[in-house]
């Protein structure tokens, strides 16, 4: 049986490199240059339009609506099997559109409860959840069950930590959080807690700062001395490349972090600027502490968040929906 033809529209860069590690035939709905510095493109992802151009970095739903109203360009949906979608304005491109839509979704929040309700009543969507919150939360709310699939990454690609042996300057509390200021979570705090240690913060968003590559992106994990976490909830894709790399881990108390920095045994969680100081300082300073809670951290990644086990979870989902 010939493998299902995927169609994904753009995504957050991180999470979309990832998902098209799937191994299954995609199609991007862009020309992947657009994101080069942020992960390199898969062997198995082509691209919908021949070239990149800078226009392409303002495009919007209209632009994107224009795109598929071009069938003979584009094909949707005589070319393809599943839409692979994220994000409201995508579930909203697609809601009338033919064709089977699969609906990765994140947060809850992304669609409203009566945008969760058309969803659900609706011929040829599926939904699955990358976070367990979100699982939880249909289940509950939605009365609904969806599979959750977690994260998976490439254990080669990540490690070994090297974060004891990097020359002291490189040894720094890591955060890598795009628009952080502005999405504010606890980014006064992160300020109030980083005054006089080392850290460096890495921002693809932000002009002022060197772009940082796929590559260096992991020399920066591997070689720097902690990992400090924020976010809205759970996790981040940054938050497990740390700890698949085997990096200590610092984290402000959100919903959902106990799943994956365990106080105490691959890292500490804290509640303000204060306790944030303190827990990084201690691992910068405990070599030892450092080296048994990066273990732990890379133990828990091969566990829970292998790349085999997270490649095996969608080709089943794509290619039984597909075929549905």
């Amino acid at each position: 049986m010939a493998e299902p033809h995927i169609l994904i529209v753009p995504t957050h860069p991180g999470v979309q490199y990832h998902f098209c590690r799937s191994g299954l035939p995609i199609w991007f709905l862009g020309h992947w240059d657009q994101f080069h510095y942020w992960r390199p493109q898969p062997a198995n992802v082509q691209n919908v339009l021949p070239r990149f151009e800078d226009a392409q970095l303002d495009y919007g739903p209209e632009d994107f609506a224009r795109l598929l109203d071009d069938r003979d360009a584009v094909g949707w949906p005589d070319r393809f099997d599943v839409a692979w979608l994220m994000f409201n304005w995508q579930w909203k491109l697609f809601r009338e559109r033919p064709g089977r839509k699969l609906y990765r979704v994140c947060k809850h929040a992304e669609l409203e409860r009566h945008e969760w309700e058309d969803l659900f009543s609706r011929e040829g969507w599926r939904v699955v959840s990358f976070y367990p919150n979100t699982v939880a939360w249909l289940r509950e709310h939605m009365k609904v069950e969806v599979p959750y699939v977690p994260l998976g990454l490439d254990p080669e690609a990540y490690g070994p930590w090297q974060g004891l042996a990097a020359p002291k300057d490189e040894q720094v509390v890591l955060s890598i959080i795009h628009s952080y200021k502005e999405r504010g979570w606890h980014h006064r705090s992160y300020l109030e807690a980083m005054r006089d240690v080392p850290h460096r913060h890495v921002d693809h968003l932000d002009d002022a700062q060197e772009k940082v590559s796929y590559d260096g992106l992991q020399q920066l994990l591997r070689r720097s001395r902690v990992y400090l976490h924020d976010g809205e909830q759970e996790y981040t894709i940054t938050l497990i490349e740390a700890l698949m790399t085997g990096m200590p881990i610092v984290s402000f108390r959100i919903p959902g972090i106990e799943r994956y920095v365990v106080h105490g045994v691959n890292g500490f969680i804290g509640d303000d600027a204060k306790s944030i100081r303190e827990h990084c300082r201690l691992l910068l300073e405990d070599d030892a502490l450092a080296e048994r809670m990066g273990r732990e951290s890379r133990a828990m990644a091969l566990r829970d968040y292998h790349e085999d086990r997270w490649r095996s979870d969608w080709q089943r989902i794509l290619r039984d929906f597909a075929a549905a």
